[in-house]
């Protein structure tokens, strides 16, 4: 039986149950991708193969937008506040029973379970050896710590297995490589397969690279994709550069203008990003193609996603992704169900209901037809809602005015300089609310503040203008004044009302 406190999502436990209908499942995770650069042009494949066949989610965010605590959030289906992780350090050591989180749900449940690419930071201070798998994953092809485009060690069952600088060692076409393999392997062997990718592009790295044109600090792509979007533009939002910022926090107003220096060096970067994601996509692409080599495609789930979204010059912005703004906390989702699990005319959705990385890990098990439990007795309440629903077609029992949880912690390290250290707040329709406790200085400190922000994005999707504080007796005073209290409730909340039991003393999420 399941633990106290905690609800199936699939009905019995699954050690006892069949294999033979439950699909593959490939989640593919880029790492600091802006949702804007997720299109046609950019990513052809991914965006023909997976959003143009099935679902693509228009208002996808996470709720603590940095890898660690992201992707802690994908792997135990909680918010940071519940699973422990809310900062990138100390990262992993910080996660609340690592020997219960996905992988170990669908292992239980008859999958095969394969990691390739980057793991959670800082898993390196809990282990010997960061080439042994965490708990859960029957393969582990993982890039060790510290992760790089060329000259780092790949963790291989076990070995390390070291790469240089020839362009065969980029680490997109390695992963790539990895991925297809274990495909091939393992994708039609009687058990149902998971697979993770989790991809190190379009993240920043020291260098030095082969490609001239990316020179590091940036983003290096694959040196076959060095030309591409070399005329491309960077971006240019109202947002950028933001002229009048009076209304915005103090790490926002301590932010100087952008130079010519600062234009040049981000387009640069921009182009390198959509170039790097050229070959994420054809990593995508290889998949598919070995998927329907072993006769597989019709019986497997792909996910496409990100960690967090990245600035490049809004809101002064022009290194970072910790920021609670559009940037930062949107990005791309897109979810392509085999046919035995969609109707006939789910495919080309556009889903704009209100959704979170939350949501991932709930979907995933729904799928797998798995619970979320290491052992009868040892399970997790989730915080998330599955999409499998709104994948196909149907949001009638999608919550009406869904709040999510927008939450970071720093803690006692320093961190970048003119952020946020610790900021509580939500997402809910078209509205945010940020109340920010600490803040960094200039000289990287972490220091206490009392500052809020409020944005209606219906008129403004932007941000440019904060409507905190409201005057005092006004219809914005009393909706602000009900924002906090509903994001109060959510920093502590956990479970979902009318699926699991009230958490006691607690809110449930929504």
């Amino acid at each position: 039986m399941l633990a106290a406190g905690t609800v199936s999502l699939a009905g019995a436990p699954v050690a006892e149950a069949g294999t033979a209908s439950r699909p593959n499942v490939v989640v593919v995770v880029t790492d600091d991708q802006p949702a804007s650069t997720a299109n046609a042009r950019t990513m052809p494949s991914t965006m023909r193969l997976i959003a143009r066949r099935g679902a693509r989610f228009t208002r996808s965010i996470v709720s603590t937008p940095v890898c660690c605590p992201s992707r802690a959030t994908l792997l135990t289906g909680q918010f940071g506040h519940n699973n422990g992780v809310l900062w990138n350090n100390p990262g992993y050591p910080d996660l609340d029973d690592p020997a219960n989180t996905l992988p170990v749900w669908l292992r239980r449940a008859g999958y095969r379970t394969v990691h390739v690419g980057k793991w959670l930071n800082g898993y390196k201070h809990v282990v010997p050896d960061t080439a042994v798998a965490p708990p859960g994953w029957s393969q582990w092809r993982t890039a060790l710590e510290p992760i790089r485009y060329y000259d780092y060690v790949l963790g291989v069952n076990g070995r390390r297995i070291e790469h240089g600088s020839k362009r065969r060692d980029y680490i997109t076409r390695v992963l790539n490589r990895q991925a297809a393999r274990m495909v091939r392997r393992f994708g039609d062997r009687g058990r149902p397969l998971f697979m993770l990718v989790d991809q190190f592009a379009p993240h920043a790295w020291p260098g030095p690279g082969l490609a001239n044109g990316c020179r590091a600090p940036g983003v290096e792509p694959d040196y076959r994709d060095r030309r591409r979007f070399k005329r491309v533009e960077l971006p240019d939002p109202p947002s950028f550069d933001e002229a009048d910022v009076s209304d915005k926090p103090s790490f926002i107003r301590a932010r100087p203008r952008v130079t010519k220096a600062d234009v040049k060096l981000r387009s640069r970067w921009h182009r390198c990003v959509l170039a790097s994601l050229r070959a994420v996509d054809r990593g995508v692409e290889r998949i598919w193609r070995e998927l329907g080599r072993i006769g597989q495609r019709r019986n497997t789930a792909i996910v496409f996603t990100s960690d967090n979204g990245f600035y490049f010059g809004e809101h002064r912005v022009f290194v970072g992704k910790e920021l609670p703004y559009r940037e930062g906390l949107e990005v791309p989702l897109a979810i392509r169900l085999p046919p035995t699990q969609r109707p006939k005319h789910a495919r080309g959705l556009r889903v704009r209901r209100l959704v979170g990385n939350v949501d991932l890990a709930p979907t995933i098990l729904e799928l797998a037809k798995a619970d979320p439990c290491a052992s009868p007795l040892d399970c997790r309440v989730l915080d998330g809602r599955s999409l499998l629903g709104l994948a196909r077609g149907r949001d009638g029992s999608w919550p009406d005015g869904r709040a999510l949880p927008l939450e970071l912690d720093v803690g006692p390290p320093t961190a970048t300089p003119n952020v946020s250290c610790s900021f509580q707040g939500l997402w809910v329709g078209r509205e945010t609310y940020l109340h920010h406790t600490a803040a960094t200085t200039p000289e990287r400190d972490c220091v206490p503040v009392d500052e809020s922000e409020h944005y209606d994005l219906r008129t403004d999707p932007h941000q440019l203008e904060n409507l905190f504080p409201a005057a005092p007796g006004s219809a914005g005073a009393a909706r602000q004044a009900a924002l906090a209290a509903r994001a109060e409730a959510l920093a502590g909340c956990s479970g979902i009302a009318g699926r699991d039991p009230a958490p006691p003393g607690g809110s449930s999420c929504e």
